[in-house]
């Protein structure tokens, strides 16, 4: 059976916790609640008749990420499961398990241990087996998601990484509060946890990169940073970015070429993200549309009307009217 690879992610938690459960279960929950990890797998285990699954799973902003607990079993993912019109998908793992996770993509092996990442590419086949006892947090993420890092992280996968210093560290840690609380996640605060999420992915890889990063990859990442921590400001606009970088502004929009989204088009849908977030979040009711948006460096009312029809297909008083509370 294969997975529906377009599933989108939960719109609130999932659980799903069986003590027995089947292999072949096992894989069809995991793939119908977590839509990176829907492309195609085959699960196995030892002794499928003891075999135990427990998932936790949840949308994380525009990432899926899971907790999997349970028996020892084998994943692999095949070139015949590979089609052209999958996503482009990465999954990062953090593994707790007590004993290895033996893995194997592109002609490299690894055996990773308790405390260490693991990268798959789901564009590329792979193999996965692990023992008894299995605890693992799983975060699905698009290339589009890491922009330039995208091939960064790619060119980790399969290799042992481990997570006992620096950014790595820091990215432990959150994801394993992270798996712990996945169940407490809901409306704007799953948004602005992913946020968090993809900043420290960033960190943890560009800080684990072997070798020199290219220089305009580092200044792209720079940017990313920079932008959101002064987002509120309404004069932060290409010319005003590219000076606090030394740099013109068409140097600007050559950085951000690769990343396919030109830069004032990513500040733009960054602001207005906030936007929508704030007009959902019930603690802003006592603020008019105007003041959630100038929080956010967006003064113009008439822009904002437009920019949320186009964007979102919904006026900000629909989006008010429409939300779950």
């Amino acid at each position: 059976m294969t997975a529906p690879a377009d599933v989108a992610p939960p719109a609130t938690t999932l659980r799903t916790s069986r003590r027995h459960e089947s292999p072949h279960r096992a894989r069809t929950v995991a793939s119908t609640i977590l839509a990176p990890l829907a492309l195609a797998l085959a699960v196995t285990a030892p002794d499928a008749d003891a075999f135990r699954a427990d998932i936790d799973a949840a949308a994380v902003g525009r990432a899926a990420v899971a907790r999997i607990r349970g028996s020892g079993h084998q994943v692999a993912r095949t070139s015949r499961a590979i089609t052209s019109t999958d996503p482009e998908l990465l999954k990062l793992t953090l593994h707790r398990s007590p004993g290895p996770a033996a893995v194997d993509q592109g002609g490299r092996q690894s055996r990773a241990h308790g405390g260490d990442f693991v990268v798959f590419d789901m564009t590329r086949p792979y193999r996965l087996a692990v023992g008894d006892g299995y605890d693992v947090v799983a975060v699905g993420i698009t290339r589009g998601e890491l922009g330039p890092h995208a091939d960064t992280v790619a060119r980790q996968a399969a290799r042992r990484l481990p997570a006992d210093t620096g950014a790595q560290a820091v990215l432990s840690a959150f994801l394993l509060g992270l798996g712990r609380h996945l169940d407490e996640l809901a409306g704007p605060a799953q948004a602005h946890v992913g946020d968090a999420l993809v900043s420290l992915l960033l960190a943890a890889f560009t800080e684990n990169e072997p070798g020199r990063m290219d220089t305009a990859i580092e200044l792209v990442d720079r940017i990313r940073v920079y932008t959101p921590a002064n987002i509120s400001d309404a004069s932060l606009c290409v010319e005003s970015v590219a000076a606090a970088y030394a740099i013109s502004p068409r140097q600007l929009h050559r950085l951000f070429r690769p990343t396919g989204v030109p830069f004032a088009t990513w500040l733009r849908g960054e602001r207005l993200e906030r936007v929508r977030r704030d007009l959902l979040d019930p603690a802003h009711d006592g603020r008019t549309t105007a003041a959630v948006a100038a929080r956010w460096g967006i003064h113009d009312p008439r822009h904002l009307a437009r920019a949320l029809k186009s964007h979102y297909g919904q006026t900000a008083r629909e989006l008010r009217l429409t939300r779950s509370d």
